[in-house]
């Protein structure tokens, strides 16, 4: 199959990602593998949010974040408290979790750079503009 698709090069991409992230990550001394950092970068940008909306924001379902999080707490990067109405839990980063945080950050941003290497600001925004209605076209809630 030689043919074109975004789905085929959006897989080859994500696939790269991750096994350059999961090597830089080792290398740096940051044990995040299989993509828990997303979720210590989502909490920097909205620290306390709760696990649904975590879940939401990620594109992730449910079970899989309350297994992410469970590994993250016992690693010491986040804590779980019930919220003020006792129904959700709120998320936020530990002291660990936010020290831990530049260095992921600054090994996601290499990788984007890295990724983009070549394009032009304009060619850039195009890019993150198309991906983004493409991440809108495949919400599951569109059904």
């Amino acid at each position: 199959m030689d043919a074109w698709t975004p789905g085929r090069l959006i897989s080859t991409i994500y696939r790269r990602c991750q096994t350059q992230l999961d090597r830089r990550f080792a290398e740096a001394g940051v044990d995040v593998g299989h993509g828990v950092y997303l979720y210590l970068v989502e909490l920097a940008r909205q620290d306390g949010t709760t696990q649904s909306e975590l879940a939401r924001r990620l594109a992730l379902d449910p079970a899989s974040v309350t297994r992410s999080l469970r590994r993250l707490e016992s690693m010491g990067w986040v804590v779980r408290r019930e919220g003020t109405d006792g129904r959700e839990r709120r998320v936020f980063l530990s002291p660990a979790g936010r020290e831990a945080l530049p260095s992921i950050t600054k090994i996601l941003d290499e990788w984007d750079e890295m990724a983009a290497n070549g394009l032009s600001s304009a060619e850039r925004e195009q890019l993150e503009a198309l991906l983004e209605r493409m991440a809108t076209n495949t919400e599951e809630d569109q059904r």
